[in-house]
């Protein structure tokens, strides 16, 4: 706003002001008394210049409070602030004409002479007040509005974009967690599953039937930002159904039931993937077991396990916990 402020007080808008404040000035006189309006042709030129200079110093008066005004105070846009505003100025513009009047009445008498006379008598100065007053109040509080207004605009505009790229960025984020789990789910599950083959055919069968069945979920709700988490645990059971194939006994899952009744929504396949990478960088087997709670709390889902670090550490480029 201080720009806005340097604009309103340079000397072309306060020239033109001051020349429609000055014609208006002539029009009411001519309007309103006869006398002046006889009078008009017969006045000398300095006459209309020193009634022009007058018009320009309440306009640069009234343009120089509005800029204090609007520079210290904050704009409002209600009605009240309005007229306040206008009623300040216009008791300013009113005490300078006081002032100027009592200064030359006390210095060349109260009957003046000649161009001081008309320089300064009560009825002209208080009328350049209240025009110059009426004047620069539609044209500062006119001037603030659109800035006001311009300024309103551009910061909800902002605040658009904003979000917009925060929602595109979590888009990314979503994508890219999809992505992972393909790779993930697939690599892992058909090792097991060649694996099986080689040791019992007959449960390579259900195996690959459960896997099917998992697989098909993901490919379901690969397009969907959110699924019910109702879904995702009945998704998770038939994953964790794979895992206890694999590594019989040596994963033990805990499912609360305030989680299988929430009515809420998550990413699809979150869970799992949270699961898998809590069974690929730990040390179990049947006799010590790795043991996984999956918990609702105040409306978050925590996976806990105890930590059995492997003997040696596997390489992991940390994207799926960054992601989630």
């Amino acid at each position: 706003m201080i720009k806005e402020n340097v604009k309103i007080m340079n000397w072309r808008n306060g020239f033109l002001l001051s020349l429609v404040s000055y014609i208006l000035y002539l029009i009411i006189w001519l309007i309103l008394d006869d006398e002046t309006a006889n009078q008009l042709p017969g006045m000398a030129t300095v006459d209309y210049v020193v009634d022009f200079l007058l018009c320009m110093l309440f306009t640069y008066i009234s343009l120089g409070f509005s800029y204090l005004v609007f520079k210290i105070l904050p704009f409002r846009t209600s009605y009240v602030w309005v007229i306040v505003y206008a009623s300040c100025l216009l008791t300013l513009n009113n005490l300078v004409t006081f002032g100027m009047t009592s200064l030359f009445n006390l210095l060349w008498d109260e009957t003046g002479n000649g161009l001081l006379d008309e320089l300064i008598n009560m009825k002209g100065a208080y009328t350049f007040a209240m025009i110059a007053t009426f004047i620069s109040s539609v044209y500062a509080n006119t001037f603030y509005l659109q800035s006001y207004i311009r300024a309103r605009d551009e910061k909800q505009a902002l605040e658009m974009a904003l979000m917009k790229e925060k929602e595109i960025a979590l888009q990314s984020q979503l994508n890219s967690l999809k992505l992972q789990i393909n790779p993930h789910f697939m690599f892992n599950n058909f090792n097991n599953l060649l694996e099986l083959i080689e040791e019992d055919t007959k449960l390579a069968g259900k195996f690959l039937s459960n896997l099917s069945k998992v697989y098909r979920y993901i490919i379901t709700n690969l397009d969907r930002n959110l699924i019910p988490v109702r879904d995702e645990i009945k998704f998770l059971e038939s994953y964790l159904y794979l895992m206890q194939v694999r590594h019989v006994g040596g994963v033990v899952t805990n499912i609360s039931l305030e989680l299988k009744e929430c009515k809420g929504y998550l990413p699809p396949a979150v869970l799992q993937l949270l699961v898998e990478n809590a069974i690929k960088h730990n040390g179990f087997s049947m006799e010590n077991p790795l043991f996984i709670d999956i918990t609702l709390s105040d409306d978050y889902i925590t996976v806990r396990n105890l930590k059995s670090p492997l003997l040696s550490k596997m390489e992991s480029t940390g994207l799926g916990h960054k992601n989630i």
